[in-house]
């Protein structure tokens, strides 16, 4: 019975995992860049990484963030460094309702330290994404740190990222993996 109610109660306190140290203020805002931006040898840089795609090296993601609303819209991503302009610009992060009532929902990445990890919608309204799907795949981790994977089509259409005709056609396809730390804006 004893081990019974020690399971319970790890249980509860799993669940119950506080989250508002992650919550940015309005002059913080998450950042990092796209994994795969640091191989500069390669001629072709759609061929650079083997697993970047759509974004250019060096792009730089930001997301503000506050965990009281993780079943609504918990904040914002925006890009910058791309060659052919900015694919997501302020671009709220969209709970998925039904993901509520799936066992998707319970996805986890190996390792320790996930405390959190959500599945959003994105549909950017303007730049190179403007129109199309995207989803966000964001990871709380202890720390403070947070990492977010974005992914637009199957990533099989690697197009060069500055083949801005390709892009404004909707033929290129996204994939990124951002690790980010909070940074605070100087005035």
């Amino acid at each position: 019975m004893r081990v019974v109610i020690m399971l319970f109660a790890i249980s509860l306190s799993a669940g119950c995992t506080d989250l508002s140290n992650f919550s940015t203020d309005p002059d913080q805002r998450y950042s990092g860049v796209v994994v795969g931006s640091d191989d500069v040898t390669c001629a072709d840089e759609a061929s650079c990484s083997f697993i970047r795609r759509g974004f250019s090296s060096g792009t730089r993601l930001s997301m503000s963030f506050d965990p009281a609303t993780l079943d609504t819209s918990p904040g914002e991503l925006s890009t910058t460094g791309e060659a052919c302009g900015a694919s997501l610009d302020g671009t709220p992060m969209v709970a998925i309702p039904a993901l509520a009532h799936d066992s998707l929902a319970l996805y986890d990445f190996p390792g320790e330290g996930h405390l959190e990890n959500r599945i959003y919608a994105l549909r950017p309204e303007t730049g190179p994404l403007a129109g199309r799907d995207m989803m966000a795949f964001v990871s709380l981790i202890e720390g403070g740190r947070v990492e977010v994977r974005l992914i637009a089509g199957s990533g099989r259409d690697a197009c060069t990222p500055s083949d801005c005709d390709r892009y404004a056609r909707h033929e290129c396809d996204y994939f990124g993996v951002f690790k980010l730390r909070r940074e605070t804006a100087t005035p």
